[in-house]
This record gives C-alpha cells, structure tokens and sequence, in this order.
C-alpha cells in the first residue's frame, strides 16, 4: 500500500463520520476560481461557456480552451489536446507561462521544450484579451494609488471592478463585497522590468526559495519586502472574492438553521437527521449556486451530495 504516514494521510477525510441517524451533505463549487477571472474580467464569452457546460448545452471548458487558442474545431479535439487545454486553464489564468505549466503538468510535459509550452500561453492569452488586460489595469491602478495616497483607482470589468486607495501605512484593495484586501508598507521601486510595486509581507519558502526578497533594512526572517505584479493581484483578488462567495452561502444556510461541522477551501460539509437528507441537499444546491447582489453574473455552479462519510464521490 505504500509508504504508512502517506496511505494514512489517504485515509483521513473517511475518518471523519455523522452522529447516528444523520449523514453528512457536502457541497463545493465548481471551478471557482476559473469562473471568477472571466466574471472579474469582462471575458463574457467563457462565463457563457461556463453556463452552456452546466446546462449540457456546450462543451468542455478544457476543449474549448484548446479551439480558441489554436482554432481546432472544438467537435474535432482529441484526448491529448484536452490535456493541453486542461494546462492551459490551470496554469495562465493568473499570468503564469512556461514555468507554471511546468508546475502544472509536471512529468507529462517533462520532454517538451520551452517553445513548445510558450504557444500555448501565447494561444491562450490571445484567446483570453480581457483577462490580459486586467492584469495591466490591476497594477496600474494600484500603482497610481501609491504614487498619490488618498487617491482612488478602479480596474476591472464595469460594475465587477475593485478599487486601490493608500492609507496610513496600508495599499488598500476594495473587494465587490466591500471587504478590504491590505497591502502594508507599499512602495514603487525599479525592478528588472521597470518600477515594481512592492510591498511588506511574511515571506513563504517559495518567496526564499526563488530569490523574491527585495532588500529593505526592515527585512528579517519572518517579515521582508517583496514585489507584486499584475498577475498576481488578480490571483489575490480573485481568491479572496471566492472566499466571499463561500461565506455568503455558509451565512445563508446558518440562518436557515442548517449545521456547518467544516469547510475546506471552496467547500462546505454540513449534518443533518438523514430523513432530511434529500430536502436539505437540494436546499444546499440552490444556495451554492445562487450568487450574491454583488456577483452579480458570476456563473456560479457547485456539486453537492449526502455521504455517510466524508470522502470524495
């Protein structure tokens, strides 16, 4: 079976079981963050995908990725070209390229060379115009707030857009839910490519381990300046507007008396008398798929299901 600490840890999510006579309802949402860079970025023709694909109406978004960025008629893509377009969706939606496909597919892509990874990025971005330019916008407004504090900048689609103003020590980031994403000490300094945006932060190992810090005479082990693109604004933003969405829906279904035993990442695990098991389901379903006033459009869609124990189907 494997190394023991490694076939354990497999075995953990079954380890968590209801209380007699209840069962366990799970729901999480369907490639949420994917959904969320079209809906924050205009990218209308892949959040009507989105819906076309729930409905069984349309393709995969996996085969369509791959049509649009090579235009192979989507009836005609093939097994391997999927796995392309699975790459592609995975890996460049927060302005990765080669080496995030790398990351990605690891081995499968281990004998391609660069050049080969390169086309699909450019094939994806050329087919993903919109999301190309939020990037842009993101660090440009964010960088306008810091070059004039108290000034407010906005980037993103109309009425999905999200706003940049500097206060005190703090780059705020206005979420559509109106929380505040804060970026502590932010600071313009000139970067490889040009002036980078930088902020004070607790660098991960990766930030170590790549070489991201920035000297400041701030810096120590556990606090250190490091910079900020585009790319990656979107990916806070966009992770952070889902974590919105899952805490609407958990606040939705405590007000309706519904109990919440876990929620991991973009899902929540609830227990109910298993008399209730199919009425509460369906409830759950309707409000996982229903979003907010201020998501307005989002192509929201999530999986739910009764287990007698907490697991994957």
């Amino acid at each position: 079976y494997g190394p023991p600490m490694a076939v354990l840890s497999q075995c953990l999510r079954g380890m968590f079981v209801p209380a007699p006579g209840h069962v366990l309802i799970g729901g999480d949402f369907s490639n949420v963050e994917g959904r969320g860079v079209a809906w924050f970025s205009g990218e209308e023709w892949k959040t009507a995908a989105y819906r076309a694909a729930d409905a069984g109406t349309g393709p995969g978004l996996y085969e369509l990725a791959y049509s649009k960025s090579f235009g192979v008629p989507v009836e005609q893509i093939t097994k391997q070209q999927r796995q392309v377009g699975k790459v592609q969706e995975l890996a460049f939606g927060y302005g990765g390229g080669v080496g995030a496909a790398r990351r990605m597919a690891g081995r499968k892509v281990a004998h391609l060379p660069d050049s080969e990874l390169d086309s699909w990025k450019r094939g994806w971005r050329g087919a993903h115009k919109n999301v190309v330019r939020t990037w842009y916008a993101l660090e440009d407004a964010a960088k306008a707030a810091v070059r004039v504090p108290g000034s407010v900048h906005a980037a993103g689609y109309p009425g999905r857009e999200v706003r940049f103003r500097v206060s005190g020590s703090f780059l705020f980031c206005q979420l559509q839910s109106g929380r505040l994403l804060s970026y502590p000490y932010p600071k313009l300094l000139e970067g490889k490519f040009g002036e980078e945006l930088t902020y004070m932060t607790v660098p991960s190992p990766d930030d170590h381990n790549a070489g991201r810090i920035i000297f400041d005479p701030e810096n120590s082990n556990n606090w250190a300046r490091v910079g900020t693109y585009g790319g990656s604004l979107m990916e806070n933003i966009v992770q952070a507007f889902c974590r919105d969405l899952l805490v609407h829906c958990m606040l939705q279904l405590h007000k309706l008396g519904a109990r919440i035993v876990l929620h991991v990442h973009d899902e929540i695990v609830i227990e109910v008398a298993r008399e209730k098991a199919e009425k509460a389901r369906a409830l759950m379903e309707r409000i996982m798929c229903s979003p907010p006033a201020w998501a307005a459009g989002f192509p929201l869609k999530a999986a739910v299901h009764v287990m007698r124990r907490y697991g994957k189907d």
